[in-house]
Parts: C-alpha cells; structure tokens; sequence
C-alpha cells in the first residue's frame, strides 16, 4: 500500500464543493497540511504553555526537590569548567545539565536557569516536530503532534506520576519521550513528495539521536534499534539508503568516539553497581496493575495484525506498533516511573493515516468519525500537559508558599508546612503529640519539599557558625546542592547522585579535595546515609575529627584533634538514628560523649 498523497484533488469533489461541516472538517483532516495552520494552530497552545511555565514569580516544586537540585548541580559543575564523567559521575548524559547551563547565562543562575532550559528543549522540539508532521499529516492532527511533544518537554510532572505532582524532577525522561515520539514520526509513517523532504528527515532524525544520546542511553539505543526496523518495513526509508546508512553509521560512530569513553564508563559502572533493571515479577505486577492504559494499545496491535492479514493494511503497520510498544516498555523498565507510555500515543497517527487513505479511496474502513476518535488519544495525553501546567501556574502564582530569598536558590518555593515537626523529632523534650503530627501528611517521600528546604536552610547556619574553611562540602546523601546553593567550588570525584545502587567511591577520591562533611539526621533516603556511614566511618574519624551539630545536621571538618573534648567520631548508622531524639549539641563543638536517648 503506497502512502497517502493527501493533495486536494484527491478528495470526493462531492466533499470539496460542499461547504458544509462535512467540509470543513475534510479541509482540517484529510487535506494535506498547510505550513501557515499547522503553525498557526500549535503555536498557539506552546506560548501558551510556555506563559504558564514562566510568569508565575517563583520556581515551585511540591515533591522530590532534591531531584531538581541534581539537575541544578550538575549545571553548575558545567558553568565552572568541570568536565562530565571525569570530574563528577552518573550514567545520565550532559545535554540537560548543558541546558541550565545555558539558563544560567541568559536568566543568571538560579533555579529559573531550569526553565529557560526547558523552553529551549520545547523551541527546538517545535521545529523538529512541525518539519515532520508537515508531510505526514493533515492540519489538524499535525498540530496536535506538535502540540503534544512540546507540552510533554514543559510538562512539571513525571510521566505516570499526577499531573498536580510538580516536581520538575528526571527532566531527561520527559525530554527523551518527546525526542523518540518524533524520531518513530519520522521513521514509520510515510511521508508525501517534497523538495528536500529526505535530508530534512534524516537531519531531524541525526539531531533527535544526538540530543537522546546526550539525555539517556536508553532512548538512544532505542532509537537505534528502530532503524533496521524501519529500513525493512517502511519503503520511504529504503527509497533514500544512502542518507539512512550515513546517520547510521554517523550514530555509531558518535557512540565510539573518544571522547565518549568517560560516559561509557561511567554507564558500565552504574550497570554494575545494580542500577540496569532486569525483568522481575514486579514489572508484570505494574503492567496488571495498570492494565487498562495498556489495552488499548495491545487491541491496536491485534487489529493491525488482522488488517495486515485482510490486505487492508502493510506490514508496516503491525511490525511498527509492536516495536512502538516493546521499544516503549523497554525504556519504561529503566525509569524510576512504573507506567506511562507516552510514545505508543505515535500509534493512533500510524492508524489515522492508514484510514485517512481508506477514506480517501472510499475503501471499507474509511470514515470521519473514525478519524476523530483516533485522535482522542493524543489530545487526552495534550489535555494532561495542559492541567500540569494550568495547575502549576496557579499553585505557584498563589499564597502558602515558602520561598528562599537567599544563597543561588532564591526563588525557589515549596509548599508551607506547619514548622517544628522536625525540630520535635530532633529535640530532647517529650511531645506527646508528635506521632500525630507526624501521621497528617503522608508526603510519599522520607522528606516533604518544605522540610527538605527546612534542612538546608539549617545546614547553611550551621556553616556560618563553625570555624574553619567550608570551601569545599561534600554531603552524605542522594544529592549535593550546597556548592550551587553557596556558590562554591564543588568536590571533584564524587557521584552527582548517590544512593544504595550507584557506583561507590573510594573515600581517598571523594574526600580527597573536601573541607567538611555534612551528615544529615534527616535524610531524603536514609538507608544510603546509613550505608554510606559504614563504609566511610574509618576515613572520616581520622581525617575531619572536628564535630559541629545543629537540629538537623552532624558536621565533620579537617584539623587536628588536639583536646579530647574537641575529637568525636562521626556517628554510627544506629547512633544517627538515636541522635535524632538528642538534640542540639551546645557550642560549635561537640563533647566526646556519644549519643544517648
């Protein structure tokens, strides 16, 4: 079956003369698209997103703050000269540290660096998407492609996370699901005849491959993968080989060059460590569990197949869906995130040019209302950006919040909480209504936002107080924010995130370059604080024996411990636990007591 050439003069004169609703609506889903509606009716709803995103005077994040701060991070080593994967690791690429990077120069630095990066992401995406849809599709389902990939990148929210979840965290994936929605676009729908039509995609298929090498390796090798798929099904690709074999050989030879071996290494070194995920029953308990997200999709596959075996339809369409949806649940199993599938949303485009063309040819299986309700399924993905944005720019635009004034992260707010709680956890004095307090909120993580801005807050007066140099700060939980947060110099060697299944670093190159070190009694993942104070008890006792203690913070500094009510060890993983319950500790100095209930 050819594709669809989709001019005017292809359409029943029957519907081209008549100017009725009928008409109308042949003019929006069947004609070929036009550059001046297609942009006309995407751009629209993208500067609207954008608005949202931006005009609310702070930078709000309701869950996982620290993740934002790991973004924040990591740009800020960029900004400072440092080099990813030599001077700080993780197997997540650079381009979305590059991007508040560049934030950082055009907005300055702070958290609204992210958001200049994200509408950076959103731009390009538009451009990439509309080059695209331009020759596959009709007006209106070209623009609500569009549409859907660059509210996907504005998006606050992670994919199969709540929509009212703004948390700005693991921008990478929303990214990369909005690079590999276009690029599967771009390799399994056939496109119409223009001039220079096959670089156009070839150059937008090199940029997605590129840009989703630099996110996440997982969406590249994806993407990877799909080009032999595409090269032995889609005719359209096999019309232009040596341009398709060029960005073939291109994207290897990308993956091969030197200067990507410190990325590669750092990639085994995580798969290693036990951060590549296999198969396990609990991904099949995710897949039951959200059983009907996915029926409609597995039903698409199955109907592919019998159209295929009709005659109604090529074997592109099958082969193309069911690599949509293994190539989908394989980046699935490597997210944090247990369902959503934003990609397979390509399928429902795969199937209304299909039956556009049945319609066309006044074939069985052709018809308007089919058309329009295949395109439900992206405009329900559309409207769910949409609420994720409306609902962030009110949230963040009204009252109830606590913002920091103060240090690189002014601007940021988090949700208003009753202040003490973790004051009472930390204080000696008993409170009989703490369990209570304690059980109101159920914040889903081991810290809410405004307790974890609470602690950071606490740790950077705890360093006004001690003595010393605090050049140099290493903190011995999931993420580092206080060389950003302070403007500092961060530690060279260490992991940008840090959890039980990262990488471990020896002590000698993570302390080597460090100052003090802050230990949390309030951690965002407390199993890796108390692993981690297992393995680096025997360092830390013999070169930072020099102890301060506020409410919710242990800090460690360099010197010499010259009298003995100025040498304490670092905590043991129970003695963290207990001193939770202890209180501050009087003076900058600690005694050499331990921790008592």
């Amino acid at each position: 079956m050819t594709a669809v050439a989709g001019e005017r003069d292809s359409l029943p004169l029957c519907l081209a003369a008549n100017p009725t609703i009928d008409g109308f609506l042949s003019t929006w889903l069947l004609f070929a698209a036009s550059p001046a509606k297609v942009l006309m009716l995407a751009a629209l709803p993208v500067a609207a997103a954008i608005w949202a995103l931006l005009s609310p005077p702070v930078v709000l994040s309701e869950e996982m703050t620290w993740d934002l701060l790991f973004n924040l991070a990591g740009a800020w080593h960029l900004h400072l000269g440092h080099i990813p994967h030599v001077d700080f690791h993780g197997p997540v690429g650079q381009l979305s540290f590059l991007l508040t990077d560049v934030g950082f120069r055009l907005v300055g630095v702070g958290p609204r660096a992210f958001l200049a990066g994200s509408v950076l992401v959103a731009v390009a995406l538009f451009v990439a998407a509309a080059a695209v849809a331009l020759r596959r599709l009709p007006p209106l389902p070209a623009a609500i492609f569009v549409m859907f990939v660059c509210l996907l990148a504005l998006m606050p929210a992670n994919v199969g996370d709540k929509p009212t979840a703004h948390t700005f965290a693991m921008s990478y994936n929303r990214y990369g699901w909005s690079c590999i929605s276009v690029l599967f676009l771009i390799l399994f729908l056939p496109p119409r005849p223009w001039r220079w039509g096959d670089a156009t995609d070839i150059a937008v298929a090199a940029g997605l491959l590129t840009a989703m090498f630099y996110l996440k390796m997982t969406y590249f090798l994806v993407g990877i993968a799909a080009l032999p798929v595409a090269g032995l099904v889609c005719a359209h690709v096999r019309a232009a080989p040596r341009g398709w074999y060029a960005l073939g050989l291109g994207a290897f030879a990308l993956a091969a060059a030197p200067v990507n071996r410190a990325y590669w290494a750092d990639l085994f070194a995580a798969a290693g460590a036990g951060q590549m995920r296999g198969v396990s029953t609990d991904y099949f308990d995710n897949f039951l569990q959200y059983k009907a997200e996915y029926a409609p999709y597995l039903a698409a596959l199955a109907v592919a197949l019998w159209m295929w075996r009709r005659k109604d339809a090529p074997l592109r369409l099958p082969v193309a869906t069911g690599f949509i949806l293994a190539g989908g649940a394989a980046l699935l199993s490597q997210n944090a995130q247990v369902h959503g599938l934003p990609a397979a949303v390509v399928i429902a485009f795969l199937f209304y040019a299909l039956l556009r063309e049945l319609h066309l040819q006044r074939r069985r299986g052709g018809s308007m209302g089919l058309l329009l309700a295949l395109l439900i399924f992206p405009l329900l993905s559309v409207g769910t950006s949409v609420a994720s944005l409306a609902s962030y720019n009110i949230e963040a635009s009204g009252q109830g919040l606590r913002t920091l004034r103060g240090t690189n992260l002014r601007g940021l707010a988090a949700p208003a909480e009753p202040s003490g709680l973790l004051a009472a956890f930390a204080g000696s004095r008993p409170d009989y209504h703490l369990l209570n307090r304690a059980r109101v909120a159920s914040p889903g993580y081991e810290l809410s936002s405004s307790e974890y801005v609470e602690t950071l807050l606490d740790a950077v007066a705890l360093l006004g107080k001690a003595p010393g140099r605090h050049d140099r700060i290493v903190v011995v939980d999931q993420v580092d924010p206080f060389p950003f947060m302070l403007g500092l110099a961060p530690p060279r060697g260490g992991n940008l995130w840090s959890g039980p299944d990262a990488p471990k670093r020896s002590p000698e190159k993570l302390f080597a370059d460090v100052d003090c070190v802050l230990i949390p009694k309030f951690s965002t993942y407390g199993l890796w604080t108390q692993q981690a104070l297992a393995m680096y008890r025997p360092y830390l006792e013999r070169h930072f024996p020099l102890r301060s203690e506020s409410e919710s913070w242990i800090l460690l500094r360099r010197g010499l411990a010259a009298a003995a009510t100025d040498n304490e060890p670092p905590p043991t993983p129970e003695e963290l636990a207990v001193s939770r319950n202890a209180g501050p500790r009087k003076g900058p100095l600690m005694s050499a007591a331990p921790f008592v209930p």
